[in-house]
């Protein structure tokens, strides 16, 4: 009876234990704000492809993502360090990345213009 008792006790513990979320270590990002960044980042990345001077591109780059960081308040090595992070952890990153991926889905859609009705006038008789 005692070891079925502690049995149990120990199975909900190991349940108790297994669900409580890994803590973030110092330094690294949350999962959503670092998607955020990003979704800026990609964008970022696909505004400065179409830069054709090399050298503009990469006077923009540097101003650009400087201003990402600021925007969220982190620097760039907070940022690599996230980075490398989440890269060790591939299942976490690729549910990152494709919520990435559909969030620029969804703003693609949002900026196509939609079409209007036109209204014909009637001529008057």
């Amino acid at each position: 009876m005692l070891l079925k008792k502690l049995s149990v006790f120990i199975g909900v513990l190991m349940f108790v234990f297994s669900c409580k979320q890994e803590e973030l270590p110092t330094g690294i990002i949350e999962k959503e704000k670092m998607v955020n960044v990003l979704v800026d980042m990609q964008i970022t990345d696909a505004q400065l492809n179409q830069v054709a001077n090399i050298d503009t591109m990469l006077m923009q780059a540097k101003s650009r993502y400087t201003f990402i960081f600021k925007k969220y308040a982190i620097d760039s090595v907070m940022f690599s360090q996230s980075l490398n992070y989440y890269s060790l952890k591939s299942v976490e990153l690729d549910e990152m990345y494709q919520t990435v991926i559909d969030s620029l889905e969804l703003m693609k859609e949002n900026a196509k213009p939609k079409p209007q009705k036109v209204k014909r006038v009637k001529k008057p008789k």
